[in-house]
């Protein structure tokens, strides 16, 4: 074959490496078959060439996508509001195929779980709630604004769930809480130090957060606590006595604070999170890094 770029001298065969992108990271592909210039160096591919690279960087990319796991795909057809017949017919497949996936019955295929991943990145509220570099950006844009505020921890949670548009229900799986703890927390319904270091070092570490950035939470925390046992009469107040009545009463008393509490921006706090507390959270933040492999 004469080199299309000098028009000198045949091409002979060859081996070259080229550095392609996925999902926003560099990847080397190594000993591929190519044609070389003598003359002028041109490196070039044969149409089967160039075919066994397409091969190579499809083969990489089903790689490099984790198998969707059943929560996962549930929540991915919640989130787009779709009956179990409406994606199938989307992703052309068998009806109830999905459902088999879901159930755990059956694992997704590499080839669909490339498809639903594809799918998944087309749509911000799904990228955000199952795929972990999506949502730890978006988390560190949101600390970014949040954490320049004096707010309360359960201010800062329930912002940040709300800024990046994550389920509670699905922030509530990956941490390993229930969601009504997860309220109790957002509520400042109880002293910090009541809430386990083991909950706590996990928010930390899903959320990014700084040892510095959790004391300041919790000190906010428990000046907002002590507030709200003054002002027990609001409750006596209160004509609605149902559950629902009573959480929604909790919220908004709690808000009540936490404006009142930001408006002094922390001159009136008095009270501060034990040093003891923060060295459990701590070692619970060791032995979650380690478990991952952290540094």
């Amino acid at each position: 074959m004469i080199c299309t770029n000098c028009f000198e001298a045949e091409c002979s065969a060859a081996k070259t490496e080229l550095t392609i992108n996925i999902n926003g990271e560099s990847h080397v592909l190594r000993d591929l078959d190519c044609e070389t210039c003598p003359d002028c160096g041109e490196i070039t591919f044969t149409h089967s060439q160039s075919l066994e690279i397409d091969k190579k960087r499809i083969a990489l990319e089903f790689g490099l996508k984790p198998l969707l796991a059943p929560d996962q795909l549930k929540t991915l057809r919640r989130l787009l509001d779709m009956k179990l017949d409406e994606i199938c017919d989307l992703l052309h497949i068998g009806r109830n195929t999905y459902g088999r996936w879901e159930r755990g019955e059956v694992e997704i295929t590499p080839s669909m779980n490339l498809l639903v991943h594809n799918l998944i990145e087309k749509v911000p509220d799904a990228r955000v709630n199952l795929l972990e570099n999506e949502r730890t950006i978006a988390i560190n844009k949101a600390n970014a604004l949040l954490l320049e505020q004096y707010i309360s921890f359960g201010e800062y949670l329930r912002e940040v769930i709300a800024t990046t548009r994550l389920l509670p229900d699905v922030v509530c799986r990956l941490l390993n809480i229930e969601l009504a703890d997860l309220t109790k927390i957002e509520n400042n319904d109880f002293t910090p130090e009541k809430i386990s270091p083991e909950v706590t070092a996990r928010i930390v570490q899903f959320f990014g957060l700084t040892l510095d950035n959790l004391k300041r939470l919790l000190n906010a925390t428990l000046t907002i606590f002590d507030m709200k046992n003054s002002a027990t009469m609001v409750h006596a107040r209160s004509t609605s006595y149902d559950a629902k009545g009573a959480a929604v009463q909790n919220s908004s008393v709690n808000k009540v604070l936490e404006k009142l509490a930001q408006k002094r921006g922390g001159d009136q706090l008095k009270k501060q999170v034990s040093d003891e507390y923060f060295a459990k959270v701590k070692t619970a933040l060791d032995d979650l890094r380690r478990e991952g492999g952290g540094a």
